[in-house]
């Protein structure tokens, strides 16, 4: 009969005991969850400071571009203003002597053209001649002729 009741309080015990572990893994699961939610909140908070501060870089290097560009565009439009009554005197229009320096050199390049006869054939530079070549130089100036 001890072995009995040792056995039933024995399972008793192991009923009540795994419960009660139950128990405290659902609190310590809420106390971890918990745990959990407040890092992840730590985390996110984190990223939104860091993606606030790298949109503030780039909105500060929009800003440098634009005002840059403004500098530049009024600098533009000063010489454009200054360009514009002072054109004449400063740059002279260089059109009539490149088109007269054009047309010369075209009628000197005319000029310069060798007037080829067909009925010569070129010279052979070769050792020995070859071919239609063949020949002394005897016979190229009487043909010449």
């Amino acid at each position: 009969m001890e072995l009995l009741v040792s056995l039933a309080l024995l399972v008793v015990g192991l009923i009540i005991g795994f419960f009660a572990g139950r128990f405290f893994q659902q609190k310590q699961g809420a106390g971890n969850a918990a745990q959990t939610e407040k890092q992840v909140k730590e985390i996110l908070a984190q990223q939104a400071q860091h993606h606030i501060h790298q949109t503030r870089q780039s909105l500060e290097s929009i800003e440098s571009q634009c005002e840059t560009l403004k500098q530049q565009i009024e600098e533009y439009e000063t010489l454009l203003e200054q360009g514009g009554d002072e054109e004449d005197s400063k740059v002279p229009f260089y059109g009539e002597q490149a088109t007269t320096y054009l047309r010369n050199n075209l009628k000197g390049s005319d000029k310069s053209k060798v007037n080829r006869v067909s009925d010569t054939q070129p010279k052979d530079f070769a050792n020995s001649g070859s071919g239609l070549f063949v020949g002394g130089s005897e016979q190229n100036n009487a043909e010449k002729q």
